[in-house]
């Protein structure tokens, strides 16, 4: 399976992904997010978790990111991973560009546990729908420590994912975490906190 990115300085290119094993972000709506994401791509610091073949990471490196982690376990997703990576390297380097690009081939919990960058300005969460629930409280005790004052977390899910999240919002409403808004496409929800900056 073949993406494309139409937008930056990787318009054109087209991102392999693993024939199984993942379920990439759709180009409507990596598109749509990272369209409402613009003003904060330039120089931002990102974390893509569940990266699968690392569209959105690449896509925000594309839009100007300065820097993307990409967290990924399944070994076919880090095979296209690697090879979509090289051709941004590749890219960057003939228009002297200097992103700074990281892959981490572990779980997203392990990963997040052993980040010591508390300076990332979007955190990228995309994880298999029906594991949302399971995921979510492995991975939320570390957001704070990573994740710099007013930066924004993006979550990928199904439905009921969107229905379990705004009820942890509700539920942690003086935690760490604000739910700005949730956008449906379709079947696809997308959830956006950001991050409280007084806790």
């Amino acid at each position: 399976m073949s993406l494309r990115l139409t937008t930056g300085f990787c318009s054109g290119m087209s991102l392999q992904s693993p024939a199984e094993g993942t379920r990439p972000t759709s180009g409507k709506v990596r598109s749509a997010v990272m369209n409402s994401l613009q003003m904060r791509l330039p120089g931002a610091r990102l974390l893509d978790a569940f990266a699968g073949s690392g569209a959105v990471g690449i896509e925000a490196l594309s839009r100007g990111a300065a820097l993307a982690c990409f967290v990924e376990s399944n070994a076919e997703a880090l095979k296209a991973l690697r090879v979509n990576l090289s051709e941004v390297e590749r890219r960057a380097k003939t228009l002297s560009k200097t992103p700074t690009i990281r892959i981490f081939a572990m779980n997203a919990a392990k990963a997040l546990s052993q980040q010591t960058d508390a300076s990332f300005d979007i955190l990228w969460f995309d994880p298999p729908y029906a594991a949302l629930p399971q995921q979510w409280p492995l991975l939320v005790p570390e957001l704070p420590r990573i994740t710099a004052k007013g930066g924004l977390l993006v979550v990928e899910s199904d439905e009921s994912g969107a229905g379990y999240l705004l009820q942890w919002s509700e539920r942690e409403a003086n935690d760490a975490w604000t739910l700005t808004k949730q956008k449906a496409y379709g079947k696809i929800a997308v959830s956006f906190f950001e991050r409280r900056g007084d806790v």
